[in-house]
């Protein structure tokens, strides 16, 4: 299922790159950054390496507020550097309006979930530790990281009735990708039972 994944990801990629492009034409995209998704050449690495780097991955903005109180909690000591990743504009704005004043965090879109980029953007940020939030799961991304022993917390995790009949198709696979997680903070008893299920640690 793996290889399946993976072939897709590359077939599709041309359109995928299509779609976003035709996003920015109708002002769904960040006209300045929207390269930050698809191109390895965008990433703009800006990182302090003699800091722990700390990266958070939300989709969207009802995840991004939700993070945000834990994010300023942790620098409090001016410690740790953080990368935050989203997909829309809008979280990327509420993050420069909530985190400006903040050192040390930066925000980048989250690129798509193709092998050669996942691996580049791994490499090239290096970061100590993963937090990805509420449903956000890409395997590619999952399991580069725990090839790379990278510690990586499911924070909030969320799998509705649906989406775990949807991953019930594939258990096998849907138990590699949720085994990649070291921790997983489910958002309720529903998702921690269908966390179980999928043999999720800890």
């Amino acid at each position: 299922m793996t290889l399946i994944y993976r072939y897709l990801i590359n077939i599709l990629f041309p359109i995928i790159i299509i779609l976003i492009f035709l996003r920015v034409w109708f002002k769904k995209e960040d006209k300045n950054r929207f390269k930050e998704k698809l191109f390895i050449s965008s990433f703009n690495i800006t990182r302090n390496k003699d800091k722990k780097l700390i990266w958070f991955h939300a989709a969207s903005i009802g995840e991004i507020k939700s993070i945000i109180p834990l994010i300023k909690k942790l620098n409090t000591n001016n410690k740790f550097e953080f990368l935050i990743t989203s997909v829309t504009t809008s979280s990327a704005k509420l993050i420069l309006e909530q985190l400006s004043n903040e050192k040390n965090i930066i925000h980048r879109f989250f690129p798509i979930d193709k092998q050669n980029i996942v691996i580049k953007f791994l490499e090239s940020w290096s970061p100590d530790l993963i937090l990805f939030v509420d449903s956000e799961i890409w395997p590619n991304f999952l399991f580069e990281i725990k090839k790379r022993s990278i510690p990586l917390i499911l924070l909030n995790g969320r799998i509705t009735k649906k989406t775990f009949k949807r991953w019930m198709l594939i258990k096998s696979f849907a138990v590699k990708v949720f085994n990649s997680f070291n921790l997983c903070f489910a958002s309720n008893k529903e998702s921690e039972k269908y966390l179980k299920i999928f043999k999720a640690k800890r």
